[in-house]
């Protein structure tokens, strides 16, 4: 089958280099990030992403405890009685029924009836199932860093999943996914196919435009055809049917997956501001169902329409005998909109950060009065983005929006811009009393901490990646 060409990737509206749209990056130290996925960055960034299957040189492995150790893995799954939907077993492309996998337990006067059965489950295992580990950057803190660090880095919403696999087992058919997948082998060996997209499988958008999968002898040749070792990184993008079984060993691997938030979701997004701010609300022309009209691309932007076309077009016309615009122009041409607006970017902030696990925590009690004139940094986790919205400015911090008086705005602003250790007294736009109430309250919320602090707290130690229960 020949090789549908890819779409043409569309690039970011460009920001804003004021105060009305200012962003903070701050990554967790001690996790992984996009360095430690790919050889080449940049490349990826300017040529493969959303394009390329890509994998690593294999004199570049990475050391697979980076980024998760099977043995904690396991661990957790068999002793911490997580619950369904967290894990799954597939074999062959049929998921087990949940009663096969799960047991009742109570707790006080609750019936639980989805908890793991750690026996059954290692029995569907040594059966050849694969054993599906969900949603791991929400439940593993160290994945969670993970997770939160590749959404600083791409602005894309990033999910972790984990495939524990027996020997000779197929857990899913050959299929495509709707978002960009990072394989991380952990653990012994897996053989993957990959294809190039189908003609309908390019960009493929899930919901209502999911699309059937696609049969093996309907692909030709696959353009990869590879054995995955321990340390391996191999990059999916969205659309490429693939499909993976293991050889004879068993096998770990990570899926991190890059969830799609597609241009078709912005531009809706966009076309809600318009109508919030009172445009696109005029009526669509009389008559328009007229066989003689012919509403074109040309004229639904504005032009003049053909005045031969709609002469005989009731109320198509002035008393001057001029064409009439049918308000066109008023709402279509809102059309014209502003994707790089900050409604937008808060909009898509939102829909990354909503996704994604709280790894930036307030302190457990609150800093004493001295640190507040010490020097300070801003501590690692999700997004921060600031921004106003009538008299206050809007501090945007992941899993919580803080706002205060727009006075502070540009002392906000001075903080998110700071690239290392600051001092209050350095900061531009407030009296002495009034930056002490903001930097405590910062503090208080945990977007700021002591230097030399900020980047220890709540975190794991480096290259140290433990499964210790779920991040409430």
């Amino acid at each position: 089958m020949p090789t549908a060409p890819r779409a043409v990737i569309p690039t970011a509206p460009i920001a804003d280099t004021s105060d009305a749209w200012v962003i903070r990056r701050a990554l967790h130290p001690d996790a992984p990030r996009l360095e430690d996925l790919l050889d080449d960055v940049e490349g990826f960034r300017t040529t493969s992403v959303y394009r390329h299957p890509l994998i690593n040189d294999p004199s570049r492995r990475r050391d697979p405890d980076r980024f998760a150790r099977t043995e904690t893995l396991w661990g957790d799954l068999l002793g911490r009685s997580i619950r369904r939907p967290q894990f799954r077993l597939v074999a062959e492309g049929a998921t087990a029924r949940p009663s096969a996998v799960t047991r009742k337990a109570r707790i006080g006067d609750n019936d639980l009836s989805d908890l793991s059965a750690p026996n059954r489950i290692i029995t569907g295992y040594r059966n050849g199932a694969t054993v599906v580990l969900q949603g791991l950057h929400l439940s593993d803190p160290h994945l969670a860093r993970f997770a939160n660090n590749l959404a600083l880095q791409l602005d894309q919403p990033v999910q972790i999943n984990a495939y524990l696999s027996p020997v000779s087992a197929r857990g899913l058919q050959v299929h495509f996914d709707y978002h960009d997948v990072f394989v991380v082998q952990l653990e012994g060996t897996k053989h993957w196919r990959v294809w190039a997209p189908t003609e309908q499988s390019v960009d493929p958008v899930g919901g209502k435009h999911r699309l059937p999968q696609p049969k093996v002898d309907e692909l030709g040749e696959p353009e990869m055809d590879l054995v995955l070792e321990p340390g391996d990184v191999l990059y999916l993008p969205r659309g490429h049917p693939h499909v993976a079984e293991t050889t004879d060993c068993s096998s770990a691997h990570l899926t991190v997956g890059l969830l799609a938030i597609t241009w078709h979701r912005v531009v809706r997004r966009a076309i809600d501001d318009q109508i919030t701010r009172g445009g696109l609300r005029s009526s669509i022309p009389l008559s328009t169902l007229e066989p003689t009209v012919e509403l074109t691309l040309e004229s639904t932007l504005g032009s003049t329409l053909d005045s031969d076309a709609y002469r005989n077009v009731p109320g198509s016309w002035n008393e001057d005998d001029s064409v009439l615009d049918f308000a066109i122009t008023d709402s279509i041409n809102g059309l014209n909109l502003d994707l790089g607006s900050v409604d937008v970017r808060r909009w898509v902030a939102s829909e990354i950060w909503e996704r994604q696990a709280s790894t930036r925590l307030r302190p457990l009690s609150a800093c004493s009065a001295q640190v507040v004139d010490g020097p300070l940094e801003v501590t690692p986790g999700p997004l921060l983005t600031l921004s106003r919205t009538g008299s206050q400015s809007v501090l945007f911090a992941g899993d919580r929006t803080i706002t205060m008086p727009s006075e502070a705005h540009e002392f906000l602003a001075s903080i998110l811009r700071s690239s290392g250790p600051f001092t209050r007294s350095e900061l531009p736009g407030l009296d002495d009393g009034s930056a002490t109430v903001v930097i405590s309250r910062l503090l208080d919320e945990g977007l700021l901490a002591p230097s030399g602090h900020g980047a220890q707290s709540n975190t794991h130690r480096p290259n140290t990646p433990t499964g210790q229960g779920l991040l409430r």
